[in-house]
């Protein structure tokens, strides 16, 4: 009986998440063609001004983030991804970190298509962390097969 309520409860959650993403991307389309008929400037300033926020490690507001998506799909997705490989890279560092899971982790961003690719762009980004990861799994890979050779391995 809990493991129907939880399954219940966790369905909830998602159609939940479902409708927030589906009313937050129709906002920020709005916005887009809002701005994009009025001010066209600004949207090329969005682009800028979520660039920066990445390049530095600055705070910003999604729908920003996701205004810029349609204005510069392309461009957003190689700011975003750019800045998961700096934040990701050895030694990580904690102020980074913080800001990726509050601003960029929490983001709307990785439900998104991305462009040649047609994936998800968390999908861009499992592939970044397997990417990123290869070398240390080689590694110890290495050691292990090393280890297993010692004469004592298998006492």
């Amino acid at each position: 009986m809990g493991a129907t309520e939880s399954t219940e409860k966790l369905g909830q959650r998602v159609l939940v998440s479902k409708e927030r993403l589906k009313a937050g991307l129709e906002s920020a389309k709005a916005r887009f063609e809002y701005l994009e008929k009025n001010s066209p400037q600004t949207l090329t300033t969005m682009v800028e001004s979520v660039s920066d926020s990445f390049d530095t490690f600055a705070p910003f507001l999604e729908s920003t983030l996701l205004i810029a998506w349609f204005c510069d799909a392309q461009k957003c997705k190689d700011i975003v991804l750019k800045a998961c490989k700096k934040v990701l890279r050895a030694p990580i560092k904690d102020d980074e970190y913080d800001w990726f899971k509050q601003y960029v982790f929490a983001s709307n961003v990785w439900m998104l298509k991305a462009q040649p690719t047609g994936k998800f762009m968390y999908e861009e980004l499992l592939d970044i962390a397997k990417e990123m990861s290869s070398g240390i799994v080689a590694t110890m890979d290495s050691i292990y097969s090393h280890l297993t050779l010692h004469p004592k391995w298998d006492k």
